[in-house]
Parts: C-alpha cells; sequence; structure tokens
C-alpha cells in the first residue's frame, strides 16, 4: 500500500467513526486486507465517541470487517455485522473435480464481485463456507451455480453452529531465538536472507502492525501475516529450549 493510498484509509476511517458517532448507529468497512486491518487496529484511539471491533464473522476469520459502534450498541456489535455465510455445495460428488480455494475465489470474482465484499472461504467435503457482505447474498445465491465445470448449490447458514471451525496446518521448528526474521523464514521454509527482504521491504504484519525491523521480538500466540505466504500463529511451548540453546516452536499456519 502506497502512502498515499495509506493516508486515504486512515481519512475514511475517520470518516465512518463520525458518522456512526454523528447517527448514533453502528458504521462498517468492506472486508479489510492485512494491511487495512493494521492500520485500523493501530488507529484505534483516535476514534472519539465510538468502539472500534473487528470481525470476520466466525471464529479466527482471517479476512475482517471493521465496525464503528456507540456505546448503546455495544452489546450486540457481533451479531449486527452485515455479514453472511454461504454454503456453496457441490452437487453431485461423483463427477466433480477437486475444487481448491482459488477455484471458488476466482468463481465469485468472475460474477464481478469485488475482492473486499468477499471474507474467508473455508473447505470442507466438497463445500466451500463462504463469508460475504450482505448487500450481494442475492446476487450471489441467483448466480454463483458453476466453479470450474463443477456445478454447485448455494445456501444461507442461518446457524452459526453449522459453519466449520478454522483449520490449520501445525509445523514445528526449532529457532536461533524469537527474532522476527528467525521465525518468519521458518514459517515458510526458507532461508533467513529471504526472510529478511520480506520484513524490510513491508510485507510483513506481526500483532497487527507492520514490522521492518528484522531484530523485533515475537511473543506467544502473535498472529503474523506474510504476504505472498499466508497466516500464521505463533505457539511457544513452556519448557521449550534445546540443549544446544536453541527455541521450539509451534506453527498453526490458517489452510
Amino acid at each position: 500500500m502506497t502512502e498515499k493510498k495509506e493516508q486515504f484509509f486512515k481519512k475514511h476511517l475517520l470518516d465512518l467513526a463520525n458518522r456512526a458517532y454523528q447517527e448514533n448507529y453502528p458504521v462498517f468497512t468492506d472486508f479489510m486486507t492485512t494491511k487495512e486491518y493494521a492500520i485500523l487496529n493501530k488507529s484505534k484511539g483516535q476514534f472519539s465517541g465510538v468502539t472500534a471491533i473487528c470481525f470476520g464473522g466466525h471464529e479466527d476469520c482471517s479476512r475482517m470487517m471493521g465496525g464503528f459502534f456507540p456505546e448503546d450498541f455495544m452489546e450486540d456489535s457481533l451479531s449486527m455485522f452485515p455479514i453472511v455465510c454461504i454454503r456453496a455445495q457441490v452437487r453431485n460428488d461423483k463427477y466433480a473435480q477437486s475444487l481448491t480455494h482459488r477455484d471458488y475465489l476466482g468463481a465469485i470474482l468472475n460474477l464481478g464481485i469485488e475482492r473486499s465484499m468477499i471474507g474467508d472461504i473455508r473447505l470442507r467435503d466438497q463445500a466451500a463456507f463462504i463469508f460475504c457482505k450482505g448487500d450481494f447474498v442475492s446476487f450471489i445465491l441467483d448466480n454463483f451455480v458453476m466453479v470450474k465445470h463443477t456445478p454447485i448449490d448455494c445456501e444461507i447458514l442461518e446457524n452459526a453452529a453449522d459453519i466449520p471451525p478454522q483449520e490449520y496446518e501445525k509445523i514445528q521448528r526449532t529457532v536461533a531465538s524469537l527474532r522476527l526474521d528467525n521465525v518468519v523464514a521458518a514459517m515458510i521454509g526458507s532461508a533467513r536472507k529471504r526472510a529478511v527482504e520480506l520484513i524490510t521491504q513491508g510485507s510483513v504484519v506481526a500483532g497487527h502492525e507492520e514490522h521492518t525491523s528484522v531484530s523485533f521480538s515475537c511473543k506467544q500466540d502473535m498472529i503474523i501475516s506474510i504476504r505472498g505466504y499466508g497466516k500464521y500463529r505463533l505457539d511457544i511451548p513452556p519448557d521449550s529450549i534445546t540443549k544446544k540453546g536453541k527455541q521450539k516452536i509451534n506453527i498453526y499456519k490458517y489452510i
């Protein structure tokens, strides 16, 4: 994100917060990029008279909306987010292709829907669970009927209990220290040199903030997003120093 775009987004957030305060009613962003999410979290102290909350429609969602809530609406804040989950089910398992996240997202975007209108897409057993902005639900239900050459049927999930939890790929690594460059290298499975490049060029967001210092110290349960590689959660087991003084870590990669 360029500096000009970053300033524009900050102004957009302030406009939304002011609108929520003046109208005394919640106001929401679209689904945010990792960078936009980091900007919102860093700017929360600048919003007067409202509380900013981020939510993606379910626990552990990667892509989230920002909501600005006057005090009277705080109790039911999550239920007021204009997010709907649609289940896209393969019509005939026997003849279905093996469909990926990219296949589902590409098919939706080919309908002319902006990426910012679509949140997470979770795949389970020949079905995709798609979080989307409520304004586009009817259009998706009417027009989203095919992914590649595979027919699908779509329905709204009214019950949050029917939405599957986020899945992770667990990776166990040993690092020299919890410096950001060591942790990023372990997460993407590459040499530290590549991790340093990603960090210094602003491609790493850790704990909702962009960090360009390779010596930044990572913490337990820190969420780290790496542009082009995905999103990860860091787990530091207790008593996990090896005899050679290295640190054992568990990495949970969002699937």
